[in-house]
């Protein structure tokens, strides 16, 4: 982080470009020979380094996608020039994800939206991409539930049907059948009460599966209370209006783009893993930045703060667009 916030912001605009053509690589790579863990293979393993290159490319989009859109504002007017230099890469780096997590692609496609309506792409573009969106995902639903093809060419897609119909469809014996997941997880926080178990005294972490990194949250509430995921939940609403406030008062629109664009990503996808955690959403695997045990997603964290951090030192800084 310290090192990343060194480095001037302008210089991220090449990165990006590099970082986002890196990323691909990668993705293909894991399609081709990826480490399969839990039926998913979505780990690279290169010199005994174990990682996930969706999280190269959930940086790199964002930043290759903030590059575009400040320098190529004046004729995103015209959807082909949208689809050619910005959707386009969106949309790919998703199909490339997909395939093997679900969740992730959503992620990254819902935060270069949002990049997008920050960015003044017109609405009615945003409205239209989102019911394509939309209908493709029912499309995915509806070939994995009912036809056999979906899980030849998509593996994963019977547990993305499994884990939906279990959290939105009521059966006889439903409290048998519900995600074993969150159901453990509602007994950690129904453990916790308003002022938790005490730290290190938690009786779900041994029963509750990634109980440090997908429902880590649970944990934090049981052994912590109500106080505790209160206090968690405003951790990264500070970082929020913290990026706000740089994004309003730096001079130039990639730098603001970059800021908003890394930091909603983090705490977007926050939110979502305890919506998770308290039954709010189906089960997703995303994990709790920069609390969440695991080396990957920690370390790209700390580097779009450090990314954040730069733009904040660099706030006056305009000579962006000539790196």
């Amino acid at each position: 982080m310290y090192l990343v916030h060194k480095i001037k912001f302008k210089y991220f605009s090449k990165l990006g470009q590099m970082g986002f053509l890196f990323s691909l690589l990668l993705l293909v790579l894991v399609l081709i020979i990826g480490v399969s863990i839990n039926g998913a293979s979505r780990w690279l393993r290169i010199a005994g380094l174990q990682f996930q290159p969706s999280d190269v490319a959930k940086l790199a989009i964002l930043i290759y996608m903030a590059r575009q859109i400040s320098k190529h504002r004046d004729y995103l007017h015209d959807i082909k020039d949208l689809i050619w230099y910005v959707l386009g890469p969106l949309v790919l780096v998703c199909l490339l994800i997909l395939p093997n997590n679900f969740s992730t692609a959503a992620l990254v496609f819902i935060n270069g939206l949002v990049l997008m309506f920050v960015g003044k792409i017109r609405i009615k573009f945003i409205a239209g991409i989102i019911g394509v969106a939309f209908v493709c995902a029912l499309s995915i639903y509806s070939v994995a539930k009912f036809t056999p093809l979906g899980t030849k060419i998509m593996p994963r897609s019977a547990t993305w049907v499994s884990r939906i119909d279990s959290f939105f469809i009521e059966t006889e014996g439903d409290e048998q059948t519900k995600d074993f997941q969150q159901t453990q997880a509602l007994v950690a926080i129904q453990n916790g009460g308003v002022a938790g178990v005490g730290p290190g005294k938690s009786t779900q972490r041994s029963i509750l599966p990634f109980s440090s990194s997908d429902f880590i949250y649970a944990i934090i509430i049981e052994e912590y209370g109500l106080f505790g995921g209160i206090m968690a939940l405003l951790f990264y609403l500070i970082l929020m209006f913290r990026a706000i406030r740089i994004a309003l008062r730096v001079e130039s629109v990639f730098g603001s783009l970059l800021t908003i664009g890394l930091m909603f990503s983090l705490v977007f996808q926050a939110l979502i893993n305890m919506l998770v955690s308290v039954e709010v959403l189906p089960v997703t695997g995303q994990t709790l930045p920069l609390i969440s045990m695991g080396g990957t997603s920690i370390v790209f964290s700390c580097i779009a703060i450090g990314i954040v951090l730069s733009v904040s030192r660099d706030a006056t800084d305009r000579t962006y667009e000539k790196a």
